[in-house]
């Protein structure tokens, strides 16, 4: 079998480290409507949550919830389950990403990120777990269909000091989960 290079890096990668980066969630993020379970796992749409202060962190125009964690250095690779939505994005962002006015989700803005939007991805039948791996050091960040290790799409690109994980929950409608 002929692997493209990074595919062949990312299995090269998890020989060596068959743990996957365990991703927690950061509610003090989450844009209002986003409910994150009490174990920082999961992430779902619903009403605006009452009562939340609009604080720094938070996103207040686009639903985004970033992750705990800020990635400096090294190299990663986590799961993240979509099921069956149709719409949907997930990726990585600089910690300094604007949290208040209008973005766009590509690199120019501090996201490095996979959308999928009314079921239009390639390849046409859109994946149910999405892998992605950065690799920091060279400047990578690649997504994979985690049920086969499809190759999706990889950015090879500059990236900014302090990464955070970053899931975008745009689902089609209230009470649909992420994790």
């Amino acid at each position: 079998i002929h692997l493209i290079p990074v595919l062949s890096i990312v299995f090269q990668i998890l020989c060596l480290f068959p743990g996957v980066t365990a991703v927690t969630l950061n509610p003090d993020t989450a844009y209002p409507r986003l409910w994150v379970s009490t174990c920082c796992t999961q992430v779902s749409v619903g009403d605006i949550q009452p009562n939340l202060p609009n604080n720094p962190e938070r996103f207040t125009r686009y639903n985004i919830v970033l992750g705990s964690q800020a990635l400096a250095s090294g190299q990663h690779y986590w799961v993240v389950e979509v099921g069956t939505k149709t719409a949907w994005g997930l990726g990585v962002a600089a910690a300094s990403v604007n949290r208040k006015d209008e973005i766009s989700l590509c690199p120019d803005d501090g996201f490095w990120t996979l959308v999928l939007r009314e079921g239009l991805l390639h390849p046409p039948r859109p994946p149910r777990r999405v892998g992605v791996y950065l690799d920091y050091g060279r400047g990578v960040v690649a997504f994979y269909d985690a049920g086969d290790m499809s190759h999706l799409f990889t950015f090879s690109d500059r990236i900014e000091k302090h990464l955070k994980h970053d899931i975008l929950s745009l689902t089609n409608g209230h009470g649909q989960r992420m994790k």
